[in-house]
């Protein structure tokens, strides 16, 4: 039984069906798939989430689809983030060798299912990804994000699906300061109005299930006008 979490493929389609059919084909093949309809929706999950590969179609508004790639690629963790062009078939190959690392593909319209994942595949290949742990640890606390289970010493705590989440976007990245903002991006998503002081409310909830004793210091820290983290900067974890 392999210790690593499935793939993350992050998928970037305006038309909602074409979306939808694209996502459950790639699910089909046990893949964790994100999905964005908009460039800017998908650069603000894109910056939380850092997938495997990116399937980028150029049909989404704004900015050209090498653009958007190398943007994409100024963002931590995602320098050499393999992508997949659909594309018309009307469009030169050429104008995405730009964007090209030696991990990019085109794939023009209509495709398969084959196609798609064959190139997934292929890429996954090439870029050797490290893929995220099932267990996660930071200091005493362990997180099964495959059972989601959560301990901390030998207690077992039982947290609710937000408090999970939350605590998992921290944990997997204990030294980064992440706003509240991010936060509803990561729990709810880019399309979801939710006020900040709702995170305030499960981040409080959250300190309280993991504390050990009354006058320990809260185990997730307050970063003042920022956020918040696991481990401040400075701090030895």
């Amino acid at each position: 039984m392999t210790d690593k979490l499935p793939p993350k493929v992050f998928v970037v389609e305006a038309d909602d069906l074409l979306r939808t059919s694209l996502c459950n084909t790639i699910e089909r093949y046990w893949f964790n798939v994100l999905r964005a309809a908009d460039q800017e929706s998908a650069l603000r999950l894109i910056a939380i989430n850092k997938p495997n590969v990116l399937i980028l179609s150029s049909r989404v508004p704004g900015q050209s689809a090498v653009e958007f790639v190398n943007k994409v690629r100024t963002l931590e963790g995602c320098t050499e983030l393999p992508v997949i062009f659909l594309v018309e078939e009307t469009e030169s190959v050429e104008n995405y060798k730009s964007a090209d690392n030696g991990v990019i593909e085109v794939i023009y319209r209509p495709y398969t299912p084959n196609e798609i994942m064959t190139s997934i595949k292929s890429l996954l290949r090439k870029s050797k990804p490290v893929f995220q742990d099932k267990v996660v640890k930071y200091k005493d606390l362990n997180m099964d994000l495959a059972t989601f289970r959560v301990t901390r010493g030998t207690r077992q705590i039982h947290l609710g699906p937000t408090e999970f989440k939350i605590l998992q976007l921290l944990i997997q990245s204990p030294r980064t300061i992440f706003s509240r903002q991010q936060i509803v991006d990561y729990v709810w998503g880019t399309d979801q109005v939710v006020e900040p002081r709702t995170v305030d409310v499960h981040v409080n909830r959250l300190r309280t299930l993991l504390k050990q004793h009354k006058d320990e210091l809260p185990f997730i820290k307050t970063v003042r006008a920022a956020g918040y983290c696991l481990n401040l900067p400075g701090e030895i974890s």
